[in-house]
């Protein structure tokens, strides 16, 4: 009754708040409490086209920059400074940043130009002048790494700020839940005012091998995990301490805004102690400042030294990249020194990482690069080096950072926003092979011409779509050092999925052997098909699903009292209420194409059983045990 009581309470207010007239009070209210989400929602219903007043323009123009929405923040920044040219140079730069972001460089270059014209002591503009051109030479920078999605994400939410604390331990920063159930996450859960996004939490996960992707994690115990929203977090080397980002509420450190009647506090640096499998005693660092913001801790592999980002005293930019030497076995600090003009610029650099080699990577957002944050690379072994920017592929227009990398195991993460939220992607080297094979006949060993040949990876991407030419053969280049399935769609055979031969040298050579399709067989009471595939998460009926499902139908059109029941699978990947879901609509989605092509509705039935009924009963399953449980079965109702 009481779930019943609070629906009808939120569909009563919904319905009353589409009624009601816009209210730039109340949009204002939303906007000084930084309720970014509800204060844009507000001031978009008090638009007027052209006759749209100033104001309006330019506290939308704030929340979508607030919000990250770059496509809108420049629309609006634009028209406010069309609107009003005596708006603070703030705002020049600020359109420039998001017209950056959207990859629109020749605009974000004029109106930076703008900006340093006007600001003439800000350093943000005197960098500009000696780097305007410098994204043009990134055209020709390829990376020298791969990347690929990493297997941890959630759809739903956004997982970042992986950091490598030990050998086998991930350590990650996620606003996953763990409530289910929509109306209750909106209920309970703690989210950030601004974007209305759920508080984030850390989380762990253990290392798989190069090309095995990240799967199983848990949320670290203890009060570490509070109601707070929590940033990227490191093991000290001895495995008894972590440095973690936290807001300052939790050390009771904040100010207070009477203008707003809200408090107000920062990003701040923690650490806490291992007492069994928890993490408690919990402590603000003795060198943190509650007037200055700390945040992106790592710490070296020896443990010598804490690098991070703050803006305390004596920074040159909005956030600059420090350390300070570990003393004691990490419960005592040195005094903390600024890495220098070499990398600190006047924008932001954060998320530092230096590997084994003495290689520092770090994230800013300074002019020139592909667009928000790009990530850089400096060699600090060699005085003269400067800050490379790492290419293509590594940095994308949007958010590119927190760039890790393990140089014994030979590969590393990134988080990046490049989808439209936050994910972490694993790095690899980049390293290309030739891979060639030939398609034939299984029992006549002839070649098959216009066979159509699909490469994807472990989560279903992609990577190759080609057809044999009239000897069988197929070539296509493809990153190597790693594993991938092939797909094979010729008319009059069964389809076939394999998987590939992993192109570990240059050049690799495949035979693949097709069957002639004969009638479905029909045994224990199903119909026998092969898989019908499905792209990872989607409920698209595929070019080789189509193939089979045309032979499920010339069986039911001969038949014609035949009826049967659609069962979809799905691997244990995810929640299981979510793939449940995704089964049925997967069975929706095959009957429907049978609907289509002219089998009645009474015919078919379906039902999605999610990942409850696995063919292999696998607890950390390997990506063929997965192939092998996303899976459709048909079953005879009625002959």
């Amino acid at each position: 009754m009481r779930r019943i009581a609070v629906l009808f309470f939120l569909v009563l207010t919904v319905t009353a708040q589409g009624k009601r007239k816009p209210s730039l009070k109340k949009a204002d209210k939303y906007f000084a409490k930084t309720a970014y989400v509800k204060a844009k929602d507000e001031y978009m219903r008090l638009l007027r086209g052209r006759h749209t007043p100033k104001y309006i323009n330019q506290q939308l123009a704030v929340c979508y920059d607030k919000l990250g929405l770059a496509v809108q923040a420049a629309q609006f920044y634009a028209k406010s400074l069309e609107q009003d040219p005596t708006l603070p140079v703030e705002w020049q730069y600020r359109l420039a940043y998001n017209l950056n972001l959207n990859g629109r460089y020749e605009a974000a270059e004029t109106a930076m130009r703008k900006f340093a014209t006007d600001a003439v002591e800000d350093g943000r503009g005197r960098y500009f002048l000696q780097h305007a051109k410098a994204y043009v030479d990134l055209e020709h920078t390829p990376s020298a790494y791969y990347v690929e999605e990493s297997g941890i994400n959630d759809s739903f939410y956004e997982d970042h700020s992986l950091s490598w604390s030990t050998a086998d331990t991930l350590l990650f920063v996620s606003n996953r839940t763990k409530y289910s159930q929509t109306w209750v996450r909106k209920l309970f859960e703690a989210r950030e005012k601004g974007t209305q996004k759920p508080n984030t939490a850390l989380y762990q996960t253990m290392r798989k091998s190069k090309d095995e992707p990240l799967r199983e994690h848990s949320l670290l115990r203890g009060p570490i995990n509070r109601r707070f929203m929590d940033g990227q977090a490191v093991m000290h080397p001895n495995g008894g301490l972590i440095y973690f980002t936290s807001e300052s509420y939790r050390n009771r450190k904040f100010r207070k805004n009477k203008e707003v009647k809200k408090r107000q506090g920062r990003m701040s640096l923690f650490w806490a102690e291992r007492k069994g499998k928890k993490w408690k005693k919990i402590k603000v660092l003795p060198f943190v400042e509650a007037a200055y913001t700390y945040t992106d801790p790592f710490v070296t592999p020896q443990g010598d030294y804490l690098y991070y980002a703050s803006d305390q005293a004596g920074s040159s930019g909005e956030l600059d990249l420090w350390r300070v030497a570990i003393l004691e076995g990490g419960k005592a600090f040195g005094t903390p020194e600024n890495l220098g003009e070499r990398i600190n610029t006047a924008f932001n650099e954060r998320y530092p990482f230096v590997s084994a080699d003495g290689r520092l990577y770090f994230t800013s957002d300074r002019w020139g690069g592909y667009g928000g944050m790009d990530i850089y690379v400096l060699d600090l072994n060699d005085p003269s080096a400067q800050p490379m920017n790492m290419g293509e592929g590594i940095n994308t227009p949007k958010d590119d950072f927190n760039f890790v990398y393990n140089s014994e195991l030979d590969y590393g993460f990134l988080s990046t926003n490049r989808v439209g939220r936050q994910d972490i992607y694993r790095v690899l080297p980049k390293c290309e092979a030739t891979v060639t094979g030939v398609v034939m006949d299984g029992e006549t060993q002839e070649p098959l011409n216009q066979a159509e040949v699909v490469f994807v990876d472990h989560s279903r991407q992609v990577l190759a779509r080609l057809q044999t030419d009239e000897t069988g053969q197929y070539t296509t280049v493809l990153p190597c050092h790693k594993t991938y399935r092939v797909q094979v769609v010729k008319e009059g055979y069964f389809y076939k999925e394999e998987e590939a031969i992993d192109p570990k040298v240059q050049e690799t050579f495949q035979t693949i052997a097709l069957r002639k399709q004969e009638k479905p067989v029909i045994q224990d009471n199903k119909v026998i098909l092969n898989d019908i595939p499905f792209e990872f998460d989607q409920a698209t009926i595929t070019t080789a699903g189509e193939r089979e499902l045309d032979r499920l139908l010339a069986l039911m059109e001969e038949h014609k009292t035949l009826r049967i029941l659609i069962v979809a699978h799905t691997d244990k990947v995810g929640r299981e209420k979510y793939n449940k879901k995704l089964s049925l609509d997967r069975a929706n989605a095959t009957a429907q194409y049978l609907f289509d092509h002219g089998i009645t509705r009474d015919r078919i039935e379906t039902k999605g059983v999610g990942s409850s009924e696995p063919k292999v009963d696998c607890s950390s399953c390997t990506e063929i045990e997965d192939q092998q449980n996303r899976r459709s079965e048909f079953i005879i109702l009625q002959p």
